[in-house]
């Protein structure tokens, strides 16, 4: 870990959150949250996509903290406590704001990140962060429910019991923010026409060739495609900032 990002943690109720502050380079501009993939398949806070994400940020001059939702890694609690990971999440954006001090807050999350994030003005607008914009990675609108749709998943083949969620559609279209999305062309858990679809008039989507929702070239899950999603991040870091 170098010197620009360190360990921190701070309490989400009675939980310790495990989280990592990734200090803004150049002139100061914000902060931002970034979270992670679905806990119950893996997904924690050293993603590539969010480790990635959030060096990005830094580089545009965006202190960045991401964090293992409760249940996960080194964190206190129920990885599937839902209601749960959504107080993470609001204490997370006030322990961001706190670290930063006085200067704009805003949100990211890829897959079951960015469908919490979307969550968050719809289900408790008082209690929702005064983001100033979000960015949004692969938010999933078809979200596996049985062992052989994410091994599909993992595997790059066809989904065949994954619906649309309704819940995810109508969060999304809320979305009150400005906000940029990027997706994969290949996405099966949440392709880009129906991202379009239901995305606010606001919102931008970027969709990348070639790529599936892990944003990698491979078949299924695979490396990160570095040369495609770092200019695409930082694009829309620009557009945001």
């Amino acid at each position: 870990m170098t010197e620009a990002v360190r360990s921190v943690s701070f309490l989400s109720g009675i939980h310790r959150i495990d989280a990592r502050w990734h200090e803004a380079e150049g002139e100061p501009r914000g902060c931002i949250v970034v979270t992670h993939p679905h806990p119950a398949h893996g997904g924690n806070m050293d993603h590539p996509v969010v480790v990635s994400a959030c060096e990005r940020a830094a580089a545009a001059g965006l202190s960045a903290l991401r964090f293992d939702f409760r249940g996960v890694g080194q964190s206190e609690g129920d990885r599937k406590d839902w209601q749960g990971h959504l107080d993470d999440w609001r204490v997370a954006a006030k322990d961001a704001s706190r670290r930063y001090g006085d200067g704009p807050l805003y949100g990211s999350g890829f897959s079951y990140g960015s469908r919490t994030l979307a969550a968050l003005p719809q289900l408790d607008p008082e209690r929702c962060p005064d983001f100033a914009g979000t960015l949004l990675f692969a938010p999933a609108t078809r979200v596996p429910k049985t062992r052989r749709d994410f091994g599909n998943l993992l595997l790059g083949r066809p989904l065949t019991e994954a619906a649309l969620d309704p819940h995810v559609l109508a969060n999304l279209r809320g979305l009150p923010f400005p906000t940029e999305v990027l997706v994969g062309d290949g996405d099966v858990v949440a392709p880009h026409a129906e991202l379009r679809a239901n995305l606010p008039e606001h919102a931008v989507l970027t969709v990348l060739p070639g790529l599936n929702h892990f944003f990698s070239r491979s078949t299924g899950a695979g490396a990160l495609d570095h040369a495609s999603f770092e200019p695409a991040v930082d694009a829309a870091l620009r557009r945001l900032l």
